[in-house]
């Protein structure tokens, strides 16, 4: 049999261009103006049009449709195990998914990265502040800042700068003053620093992907949460080895200790809510669901250690009340994970978000929210001891703004290393 090729006339051209326009038009089933609309929950990792803020972080701008639906289903069925990213996709529907699927695929993939909201220069407030050097009169405690980029720790006010380990992430500072710590989740280590000196006194090796280290009050313990094992590693910070090992749910961020260290909350960005542990026995004792938010990321305790404000991976803060359980309030803040501070006077709670240009200062008496533009990318915040002073990290602008609590105004940026992400207080654990 012999097939006829014809020759494409006018009329059949013009069939077959519909034809294609329309095929395209019913492949993407997802309205790219939601897809954008939705995006802002992932814009504190993948950027604002689609290019990850760091290594860490694909891209997705420019991606194919059908390969974002088949991924993301994936992570909200558990075909693909990712702990954050299925905390994540479990809240997107049916259509969130389409959506996200058609706006990403419309993105161009050469992209700059940026903020996930360009800085309001017509405020003046996070262009008009010159780059100064830090002095005592701003940083009345030492001040200790890990650089994520460039793989140090920055001491102020001295400025003083010191070779760490890949991916420098948080770090913390024990209550003499006299060690650093701070995690690598590349190398699965805490490196352990001279204060004083800033001579590397050890390299830890810990669990799988740690992220938050914090110290328990008496200084003897510190809990490296390990997001990659679902565990925490406890650090005898005498003889600067891992004694015990704590297992608990899903993606463990970040612990906050009780004055006493008697428990020990720890924020598992799988999705549970706050876990409970009971320091004499290392156990985790029971979990805490946090309804409302997405992800919980870092957290921090009132005054009275009451009531957990916690900080998810979207843009909310968690108002929970601890006794009960119940959350009383969730409040809407930046776009994107960021870190989380109650001041020691108890008085505000400061929180970050790196997928915008400003921070949220809550009010802890009627949680009101005021918001300070600061720069692009803000990430790790802490007040002084004195709740005087918020320093925050600006990952984007490889800065710290110096902001006045008083009245709520940056009063100084000062220039630091490549993508600067936390930062430890003396006096503010």
């Amino acid at each position: 049999m012999k097939l006829t090729v014809l020759a494409a006339g006018p009329a059949l051209s013009m069939s077959l261009g519909l034809s294609l326009v329309m095929f395209s038009a019913s492949a993407s089933a997802g309205d790219i103006s939601m897809g954008k609309e939705k995006s802002v929950t992932c814009a504190g990792c993948h950027g604002a049009n689609g290019i990850g803020l760091s290594e860490e972080f694909p891209n997705l701008a420019g991606q194919k449709e059908a390969y974002l639906v088949k991924q993301l289903n994936a992570f909200k069925t558990g075909g693909r195990q990712e702990p954050t990213m299925k905390a994540m996709a479990a809240s997107l529907t049916e259509s969130d998914i389409q959506n996200l699927a058609a706006y990403y695929a419309s993105l161009s993939p050469f992209a700059r990265s940026q903020s996930a909201v360009a800085p309001d220069m017509s405020s003046g407030v996070a262009s008009g502040v010159a780059t100064a050097k830090a002095t005592k009169a701003e940083f009345p405690e030492t001040v200790f800042i890990t650089m994520k980029k460039a793989g140090t720790v920055e001491a102020f006010p001295s400025e003083t700068v010191w070779q760490g380990g890949p991916n420098m992430l948080y770090n913390a500072i024990t209550p003499d003053g006299k060690t650093v710590l701070a995690t690598s989740p590349s190398t699965s280590a805490v490196y352990v620093f001279d204060a004083k000196t800033g001579a590397q006194r050890a390299v830890i090796t810990v669990g799988k992907a740690p992220k938050g280290v914090k110290i328990m009050p008496n200084g003897q313990f510190a809990y490296v949460s390990n997001e990659g094992s679902a565990d925490i590693s406890v650090v005898d910070l005498k003889t600067l080895k891992v004694v015990d090992t704590i297992k608990v749910a899903e993606a463990p961020h970040n612990v906050r200790f009780t004055k006493n260290g008697k428990l020990a909350y720890v924020t598992l960005q799988g999705g549970a809510g706050i876990g409970v542990i009971d320091t004499h026995s290392r156990k985790m004792t029971k979990i805490i669901p946090v309804p409302g938010i997405t992800g919980p990321h870092n957290m921090d305790l009132s005054l009275d250690e009451k009531t957990a404000y916690v900080r998810d991976f979207v843009h909310h803060v968690a108002v929970l009340d601890l006794k009960t359980g119940v959350v009383k309030k969730v409040i809407t803040v930046g776009n994107g994970h960021g870190g989380i501070d109650v001041a020691p006077n108890g008085k505000y709670v400061a929180t970050a978000a790196i997928g915008d240009n400003f921070i949220s200062v809550i009010d802890t008496k009627d949680l009101s929210v005021k918001n300070v533009i600061v720069g692009n990318g803000p990430h790790g915040i802490r007040a002084s001891k004195d709740s005087r002073w918020i320093y925050v990290t600006l990952t984007k602008d490889n800065a710290v703004a110096v902001i006045n609590a008083r009245t709520l105004t940056v009063e100084k940026k000062i220039a630091v290393g490549a993508f600067p992400f936390w930062v430890a207080v003396q006096g503010n654990s």
